[in-house]
Parts: C-alpha cells; structure tokens; sequence
C-alpha cells in the first residue's frame, strides 16, 4: 500500500502495521489538531516540525485512513503520542517526506527539507 505519490505509506506503530493516508480527510483532521488554517500550514513546518505537531501529523494520517477504510479506532491522539517513543527517526523522516510528496487540492506541498529535516526557504 506504500505508495508516497498518492500520499500512503506503511508502518509499524502501535502494535500492528498501520497506514498513514495525507488525504484531504488527513489535511482536515490535522489543520483542526494544530488550530490553523490550510493557508497557514507553512509556518507549522517553518522551524521544524514540534512535538506536538508531529503527533498530530501521525495520529490525523493514521485516522484519515481507518476512517476510509471504515477500519476501528482503537486509539486516541494520547496514544498516539505514547506510540512515538517506539519510531525510528528514519521513520519519522519517511513519514515527512510521504506528506510533503502528497497533495493538497491538487497542488504539492512544494516544501523541500534540508539535511537536518528543516524545510529550506522557498526558491524565488
């Protein structure tokens, strides 16, 4: 199902093999976490992503996808964030890069990260 074009991708959390899914259900359920608008969603990653950002990241892909696929909910956005102590960073990067190659209302996030993961500026 790993497929970061169309914006899933695959991994081990929680337990079980779970799919992230950076939808526009993803995108609804993640600017209504952070409290900000799709407009604003730039500035969320402007200095590098927070703890509380990043949890809301997984947890709203995470639901996205069991909510379409009509899959059980059998966590919360407080387990979700007990489920981060277990991720590898070179998940949590896959995880980021699977969401910056998805799109929003058919236009890409067209966010590139540097080496240390923070988005470069953009090119002008």
């Amino acid at each position: 199902m790993a497929n970061k074009h169309k914006g899933y991708i695959d991994i081990e959390i929680g337990g079980k093999k779970r799919t992230l899914h950076f939808s526009m259900n993803f995108w609804s359920e993640f600017t209504e976490q952070l409290e900000t608008s799709l407009q604003d969603i730039g500035q969320v990653f402007e200095n590098g992503i927070t703890l509380k950002g990043l949890r809301a990241l997984i947890y709203s892909a995470i639901l996205a996808n069991d909510q379409e696929q009509n899959n059980d909910i059998d966590y919360n956005i407080f387990t979700v964030g007990s489920w981060l102590d277990d991720l590898k960073p070179e998940t949590i990067n896959k995880i980021v890069e699977t969401m910056l190659q998805s799109k929003i209302l058919g236009n890409s996030l067209n966010i590139e990260l540097d080496k240390t993961g923070k988005p470069k500026p953009p090119k002008k």
